[in-house]
């Protein structure tokens, strides 16, 4: 299947054709595999790079190239100026001009609705043979204490990256219902019923939360008849329904930090770290990666610079990150680079306004449109409480913003009605 659409589509552009096996072969091992993932990510972006820049006509320099310049720009200028100077600073900039490449040179290139759907299901898809094998490593053979994708990690960065996964694929379902025959209109809406209830295993009372909202707004903002978006919230409604029934983990967590006084996991404390030291490098902050070079007496000598008391026990600094993507910014990168990610932020949903009425008159329009929403409202809602826009789930959530900029660069060179009457 993936040979013949490749050839069919690419005879003519061997270029496109490696652009489009190398950014597959990324998407499927991005949640699974660490080596070859990191592999094809800098083939897909040499390859793209290399047909931008080859283009005889160049694309003129727009908005959206400012608003990824400046955050890459502020990356850099933490690790030149970067307050604490381990040499991690540079390994930091480093992923960010990756991730924030990666969606600069997607939003640059033109590809067309049969492509995006392609490229959609296959960042889905991918997610289902890691998932099953973590489902099984911690509810079968008990090889692991929590529901972790392979190469995504940590519990809370799983459930990030899930949570995307699971916008994404309700947003596939919903937008291609009325063209969908019974089987795919089963088989689609099974994906974002199975990723929800992984959240659930999962955990993560933040992902849990935002799914919540995300889910709604999806049902509620993709066309559809009434009685289809019903029909979507009464699944829902159903297995939060049968949570309480079934004792759900998640459940029994939020009660246990409850008795415990501990509603936000040991978070205040962390946050106390970053809040101390953003006095001490407000600029350009200590360093992209160099929070868990912090240390105590770093804190304590901010304090007595002021004239005010130490207290190590209210600071957690052991947790080595700061639970949170605005402190991380304000922290890492200073005032410099939390403007920029919120200048980002306010960009990213500026466009999810702006092209909802457009977007959503075209099948594939409505689908990406759904899942550059899912991205946005995991990667900036999740972000209050934890590290979001980190590794894996920063490249999937960039994917679909890249994707969203590519569409709209489609949509300005074709008539509308052209691609409405086409999908």
């Amino acid at each position: 299947m993936l040979f013949k659409f490749l050839q069919e589509t690419y005879s003519k552009n061997i270029s496109k054709f490696l652009e489009m096996i190398f950014l597959t072969l990324m998407l499927l091992s991005l949640p699974s595999f660490e080596a070859p993932k990191n592999i094809f990510l800098i083939l897909f972006l040499t390859t793209t790079f290399y047909r931008e820049w080859s283009q005889k006509k160049k694309k003129s320099w727009e908005f959206w190239d400012w608003i990824f310049l400046s955050y890459i720009l502020s990356s850099f200028l933490s690790a030149i100026f970067a307050g604490i100077s381990t040499g991690e600073e540079w390994g930091g900039f480093r992923s960010i001009l990756i991730w924030t490449g990666f969606a600069w040179l997607l939003s640059r290139s033109k590809y067309n609705p049969q492509e995006i759907s392609w490229i959609i299901w296959i960042a889905i898809l991918g997610t289902l043979p890691p998932l099953i094998w973590a489902l099984i490593e911690y509810m079968v053979i008990h090889t692991k204490s929590a529901l972790e994708l392979h190469s995504v990690g940590h519990v809370n960065h799983s459930a990030i990256y899930l949570g995307i996964v699971l916008g994404a694929a309700l947003s596939v379902s919903l937008s291609n219902w009325k063209t969908n025959g019974i089987f795919k209109k089963l088989f689609s809406l099974s994906l974002p019923i199975f990723f929800f209830i992984a959240i659930i295993i999962g955990q993560s009372r933040g992902v849990f939360g935002v799914s919540l909202i995300r889910l709604s707004l999806i049902i509620l903002l993709i066309p559809n008849s009434k009685k289809i978006k019903l029909m979507a919230f009464g699944i829902f409604g159903i297995i939060l329904a049968l949570m309480p029934i079934m004792d759900a983990g998640i459940i029994q967590k939020q009660i246990a930090n409850q008795n415990l006084n501990d509603v936000l996991s040991d978070r205040e404390r962390v946050w106390n770290v970053s809040k101390e030291t953003t006095n001490v490098y407000p600029i350009f902050g200590i360093g992209n990666g160099n929070w868990g070079h912090i240390t105590l007496n770093d804190l304590k000598k901010s304090r007595e610079s002021r004239n005010l008391s130490f207290d190590e026990k209210i600071y957690g600094i052991e947790h080595r990150h700061s639970h949170s993507i605005y402190l991380t910014a304000l922290i890492e990168r200073g005032i410099v680079g939390f403007i920029c990610l919120i200048l980002l932020m306010a960009s990213w949903l500026l466009l999810l306004i702006r092209t909802y009425a457009n977007f959503k008159k075209i099948t594939q329009g409505a689908c990406l449109w759904g899942c550059s929403l899912s991205a946005w409202i995991v990667t900036f809602g999740v972000g209050v409480v934890n590290t979001t826009f980190h590794h894996e789930h920063a490249i999937l959530a960039l994917l679909f913003l890249g994707l969203h900029l590519s569409f709209v660069n489609l949509i300005s060179t074709k008539k509308l009605k052209v691609l409405t009457n086409h999908t």
